[in-house]
């Protein structure tokens, strides 16, 4: 069942989603073309992987809350799985093309919420919250990969804020 009224915590959770990825989009924008798989040590993600691990993640956070198991367990093994799987979004197209794909998903899942699901908890595995709390977990994550683009882009130099 999906939502046919508007409900002002979907509302606020995907205003503040949609914020969120446009805030990624403009940064990676502001990322030029010769610095997009530039990193500042081996292990961390360059400007482009960020994104393809957030598009990738809104999918993976979705399936979470819609009851799919994530076993956190080995984190070296998970993030090298999750390396793997943002591999094929490897220019600036793919990896906003599938942020466009995960993004639109997410808002979709966000409205297919009924009043009930909203207002009932969210059991994580290993510790329980309310959903309307849970919902807000993918604009978190896009925006906390959007400051460490922010600061690969001062580890090459550009003072720029870019706030246009």
């Amino acid at each position: 069942m999906t939502t046919t009224t508007p409900h002002p915590v979907i509302d606020a959770a995907k205003s503040e989603f949609t914020r969120a990825i446009d805030r990624l989009k403009k940064t990676l924008g502001d990322v030029p073309d010769d610095r997009l798989h530039w990193s500042p040590s081996p292990t961390a993600r360059t400007p482009l992987e960020q994104v393809a691990h957030v598009a990738n993640a809104n999918e993976g956070i979705q399936g979470w809350l819609q009851g799919e198991k994530l076993d956190m367990s080995d984190m070296i093994a998970v993030d090298a799985k999750w390396r793997e799987e943002e591999k094929p979004y490897d220019t600036r197209e793919k990896a906003l093309a599938r942020l466009d794909e995960t993004s639109s998903a997410y808002l979709a899942f966000l409205d297919s919420l009924t009043p009930e699901q909203i207002e009932g908890e969210f059991d994580g595995g290993w510790q329980k919250f309310p959903m309307a709390f849970a919902i807000t977990f993918c604009a978190d994550h896009a925006r906390m990969h959007t400051s460490q683009i922010e600061y690969i882009q001062t580890c090459y130099g550009d003072m720029d804020w870019h706030m246009g």
